[in-house]
């Protein structure tokens, strides 16, 4: 899983729609890959970014991200490049995740999150 995705994750339990997220991480294992710099690609993914999960990913992966952005950022190459480098070159191979509201684990297996639910799970959101 990279860090794009987790960004983009939220808990699939409905009672935590709108509250679980960002979902913390705990990583056993990760990889680094080489994907080239796409300046395009940063810049328009930028606006979409749930920087406080950013910011979380960063300090695991010890990636000097500054946390006080603005527009001017867009423009530093030097910027761009560690947060492409975070979101695209960092994959969590085994792991989880956790629901900051209802503290559900989600396992990550071979770079998979595992977002299902279980039986019991699903039958108590349809009896809320």
């Amino acid at each position: 899983m990279k860090v794009l995705t987790h960004n983009m994750m939220a808990c699939t339990k409905k009672q935590c729609m709108g509250k679980g997220f960002p979902l913390a991480v705990e990583c056993s294992n990760f990889e680094t890959l080489n994907q080239e710099f796409n300046v395009e690609f940063t810049k328009n993914i930028y606006p979409k970014l749930d920087w406080k999960g950013i910011m979380e990913m960063a300090q695991k992966f010890n990636i000097p991200i500054s946390a006080d952005v603005t527009t001017h950022s867009l423009k530093d190459e030097k910027f761009l490049k560690s947060l492409h480098h975070l979101l695209c070159n960092f994959k969590v191979i085994t792991g989880s995740l956790q629901c900051p509201n209802c503290q559900r684990v989600y396992p990550i297996d071979k770079g998979i999150p595992n977002m299902l639910l279980r039986e019991d799970e699903i039958y108590q959101d349809i009896r809320e």
